[in-house]
């Protein structure tokens, strides 16, 4: 026999939950602690749980959305945290030029843009700051705060050297973070022009907490799209490390990431932010959106009578758009065409 499941649900902001019901209780005893309390769903549902609910986004699309230069969407590699705040980063080879601030300019400061291809962070975003693989963290850093702490070496002493025997040395003992693991994927960034191409996004590389020198050893790889606007390939690739520009006398910034293969951004949205935005609603809705502000004028004037019957058109117009998106199909009308006599 089938066992019994009770479930609920609740919303806090924009998030959604799903909870089950503990209708057991340890030793069949109704004194249990958890008995009748709401938890996070534990048991197995081998048909699977539907759930219908309807999601109103607040921003539209580009009409055209298009990668390479002058494009709207970039491909990104990965994602770290900087000082908090929820960071999207570009891996490039070791053989191209890297993405400078001019060309992350589709990103703009207090513009938003849209993630897409991730697991975690898929939505709008408000960018807070870009910067070039020179910078403090060389990717799009957002307004979205993030509660998770990352591995870091942060050296602003400007008085490292990248070697040409492929080390990082002069590292600030008191700038050595939580050691590295050759598993983790690393955001590099800091220092000059010069060296541009030697930033990036690395894996294979261990750094102890205990030293100085950072060495990057032949199972070092770097990750990274082929072209700077790579428009075939929506997966980052795995490069042979190509060895270092050297460099003298810079900053060092270096974050453990986080690889998200196909995950892109979106610039150009149109977020609702002012009454000149446009709503998108279907026919039917829009029609319930005007009947529920006509009701709310009679509200207003204390017209009950009108308010009710305006509530009365709302619901209708409601229950029209949720049957002509039902799940569950309805009538369909099929138009001929052609002579008739």
């Amino acid at each position: 026999m089938a066992t019994k499941k009770e479930y609920a649900y609740y919303k806090k902001g924009n998030k959604f939950a799903l909870i089950q019901k503990n209708i057991t209780s340890a030793n069949n005893a109704i004194t249990d602690d958890t008995y009748g309390r709401y938890k996070s769903p534990v048991a197995s549902v081998t048909d699977g749980i539907q759930l219908e609910y309807v999601y109103s986004r607040d921003y539209s699309l580009p009409e055209n959305i298009t990668t390479g230069f002058g494009g709207n969407k970039l491909y990104l590699s990965a994602w770290t945290v900087v000082d908090g705040y929820l960071t999207f980063v570009h891996g490039h080879t070791s053989t191209i030029t890297p993405y400078l601030a001019s060309s992350y300019g589709i990103f703009a400061v207090d513009e938003y843009l849209v993630i897409g291809g991730s697991s975690r962070w898929n939505g709008k975003h408000k960018v807070k700051s870009v910067t070039d693989i020179t910078g403090t963290h060389g990717g799009i850093q957002t307004y979205t705060k993030v509660n998770q702490q990352v591995k870091s070496i942060i050296d602003t002493a400007g008085t490292l050297d990248w070697n040409a025997d492929e080390t990082i040395t002069g590292v600030s003992s008191g700038a050595i973070g939580e050691g590295f693991l050759a598993t983790d994927y690393i955001w590099i960034t800091g220092g000059t022009a010069i060296d541009q191409k030697s930033k990036g996004l690395y894996t294979g590389l261990t750094v102890e907490a205990s030293v100085t020198t950072i060495t990057f050893t032949s199972d070092t790889t770097k990750i990274g799209y082929k072209n700077q606007w790579e428009t075939v390939h929506d997966t980052p690739k795995e490069f042979p490390f190509g060895g270092f520009d050297a460099d003298a006398n810079i900053n060092l910034y270096m974050r453990e990431a986080f690889l998200e293969d196909g995950m892109y951004a979106i610039a150009n949205i149109n977020s609702l932010n002012d009454e000149d935005d446009t709503i998108d609603l279907s026919p039917y809705l829009s029609k319930a959106l005007v009947y529920y502000i006509k009701a709310r004028l009679m509200e207003d004037q204390l017209n009950l009578e009108g308010k009710e019957y305006f509530m009365r058109e709302f619901r209708r117009m409601v229950e029209k758009h949720s049957s002509a998106t039902s799940l569950t199909g309805g009538t369909y009308r099929i138009q001929g065409h052609g002579m008739t006599k």
